[in-house]
């Protein structure tokens, strides 16, 4: 059995939110925002993604936070959004 891999990326404000939330429902596996706190929210549950749309308000939430993704398909449809 092939084993996961985990993809860590590094939330930045300038995200198109909307469009990232909306390609995670593509992603085969959870998808999670983690802060810098040590809090985890499954982004694709819509009660969370409601959390996160408030948490982006406040860009002092978000700093320090990641994305984090299983699988190399997933990888694929998240990377755009982290390129530099």
């Amino acid at each position: 059995m092939k084993e996961e891999v985990n993809f860590i990326f590094p939330y930045q404000n300038t995200i198109h939110l909307k469009a990232l939330l909306e390609d995670i429902r593509k992603c085969e596996n959870e998808v999670y925002f983690e802060s810098a706190q040590g809090d985890r929210l499954s982004l694709r549950s819509g009660l969370s993604q409601f959390i996160i749309y408030s948490i982006c308000m406040m860009p002092e939430l978000t700093k320090g936070a990641v994305i984090r993704c299983t699988g190399e398909h997933d990888k694929q449809i998240l990377c755009p959004y982290f390129k530099e």
